[in-house]
């Protein structure tokens, strides 16, 4: 062989060998990385009473080895519509959704990644706000829905159901589908299954208010549900008109009844010096206030009723109190208003309130001697319902005067902190040995604690599983590679071998 052939040879050994090296170097490489599942995506609108909120969600394509969905979901961002409430939008087009919607939908859609929106879920649930609108216009509530369906359709996210992604959920659904949610993200549902040890769950809306509890021998209002293998069986109710919002404009209609014409109203439960004026129309065009506090006959429909402050605790406690009528009960015990409900609550029963709960709260938290935890929630382990009503008092007694800032929020803290609190006591029947268990939560591993979390995964079944190959490379794919590259190296060796051989006689050749 000609020198300059074997120079080639050994060239083109040296460069397959590097080549056939860094191939199975490579291989193996790629080979030991695993791949994750693909992720799916859900935004829900929890499109509640005082207003709209968008969660977006995320979890494994493939539901967790067959577990659910329920098993490792995320959420990853919330976004909120400016506006107040869906039922600000005076004129429901769809042009006007739109507007009320879109900065906050692409917000949260722009953290969907884009080969995945074709398979994201849109759902949109109406609470207890959008129940009394369809009781007072069933006709705007309904062209409302049909704008926010076309609406949701131009998203390029999975709407094949218009009629279920977007309706107005029933009050027993919102309530279970908050127990849900509490009980996935505190991890007694799925990771524990043991249904006493489960939390009972409090939810406080605008309009409604919601506790759901496990009670296996509740006789009405008991759901039978069946997750991760596991029966539970939980009472769940739902009050109408009983959100902290509503229940303000029935207990104010209460008062105007009760001052026989007056146009001057004193309220023991705003602050002294406080004052704000409501038109006739304010409170008594409002569903709840003429199911439960009809307008006296001898008010005049032009009236501007001004509602004044005094600041009295022990008044605005009777007051209220009076709201919760606990005096009849056509069943075996009740909470209010001849609503059946277990009793007595046992006191070894874990219990969460939630929603306007949290925020009424936070702002009372600084007179109790209770502090947030880490998480910024409040266990009440040490804590007295005699340490709350105490706090209570001091802000309903102090003046209006010497409150330094006040949000739009404060000046009814007194009121919505006696109306929460009589309703845990009176209405619910918790006492002290309840609440060595009992915790206010906003957020559970960075994820808001509501209804949207349980519904979303009630929803998931339009999806089905959509798996991923666990690596890049299949076995038979990885052992044919292997083979070439094996193959190629081997090779390459040969060549070297040769070259060198026909290299060192050419050498010894002109030696001799």
């Amino acid at each position: 062989m000609k020198r300059p052939s074997v120079k080639v040879l050994l060239s083109a050994a040296v460069i397959l060998c590097i080549l056939s090296t860094a191939g199975l170097i490579a291989l193996i490489v790629v080979w030991q990385q695993k791949l994750s599942p693909f992720q799916d995506y859900a935004l829900v609108v929890d499109a509640g009473s005082t207003h709209s909120k968008i969660f977006l969600y995320t979890w494994p394509a493939d539901k967790s080895n067959g577990l659910g969905v329920t098993s490792r979901v995320t959420q990853i961002k919330s976004c909120s519509p400016g506006g107040g409430a869906i039922t600000s939008i005076t004129d429901p087009t769809e042009d006007n959704v739109k507007r009320y919607f879109n900065t906050a939908m692409v917000d949260c859609m722009d953290s969907i990644p884009s080969n995945r929106k074709g398979r994201a879920l849109v759902f949109l649930g109406g609470t207890a706000g959008l129940r009394l609108f369809e009781m007072k216009n069933a006709s705007y509530t309904n062209a409302l829905l049909k704008s926010t369906r076309l609406y949701f359709d131009t998203l390029g996210l999975l709407f094949k159901a218009p009629e279920n992604q977007v309706r107005i959920i029933s009050g027993s659904e919102e309530g279970l589908s908050g127990w849900i949610s509490t009980n996935m993200l505190l991890e007694e549902l799925y990771k524990n299954n043991i249904p006493s040890q489960t939390y009972g769950v409090t939810d406080m809306g605008g309009a409604s208010t919601q506790i759901s509890f496990y009670s296996p021998n509740a006789t009405n209002e008991r759901y039978d549900m069946s997750l991760f293998n596991t029966e539970y069986d939980i009472y769940s109710h739902s009050y109408l008109c009983y959100g902290a919002e509503q229940f303000r404009y029935v207990y104010l209609g209460r008062i105007i009844n009760k001052a026989g014409g007056s146009e001057t109203i004193y309220d023991p439960c705003f602050q002294d010096g406080f004052f704000q004026n409501f038109s006739y129309s304010d409170i008594f065009t409002l569903p709840c206030v003429r199911a439960q506090s009809p307008p006296s006959p001898e008010l005049n429909r032009t009236s501007t009723f001004s509602i004044i402050g005094t600041g009295n605790y022990s008044q605005c406690f009777a007051n209220v109190q009076q709201c919760l009528n606990t005096s009849e009960c056509s069943f075996t015990s009740c909470s209010f208003d001849n609503v059946y409900q277990p009793k007595p609550i046992e006191p070894s029963l874990k219990f969460i309130a939630i929603s306007a709960w949290y925020s009424t709260f936070n702002s009372l938290a600084q007179n109790v001697t209770v502090s947030p935890n880490k998480d910024g929630n409040y266990d009440f382990n040490t804590t007295k319902l005699s340490d709350i009503k105490r706090a209570i008092e001091g802000i309903c007694k102090q003046p209006w005067a010497v409150v330094p800032n006040p949000d739009k929020y404060r000046p009814l803290l007194c009121f919505n902190s006696m109306y929460h609190w009589t309703l845990m006591e009176y209405g619910y029947g918790m006492n002290d040995d309840n609440m060595k268990n009992f915790h206010i939560i906003k957020t559970v591993g960075g994820s808001e604690i509501g209804w949207t979390l349980g519904y979303m995964i009630n929803q998931t079944n339009y999806l089905e599983p959509e798996y991923r190959p666990a690596r890049l490379l299949t076995k038979g794919e990885f052992g044919g590679l292997l083979f070439l590259c094996l193959f190629f190296l081997l090779v390459s060796i040969i060549m070297g071998i040769v070259s060198i051989y026909f290299c060192n006689r050419h050498r010894n050749y002109r030696q001799t």
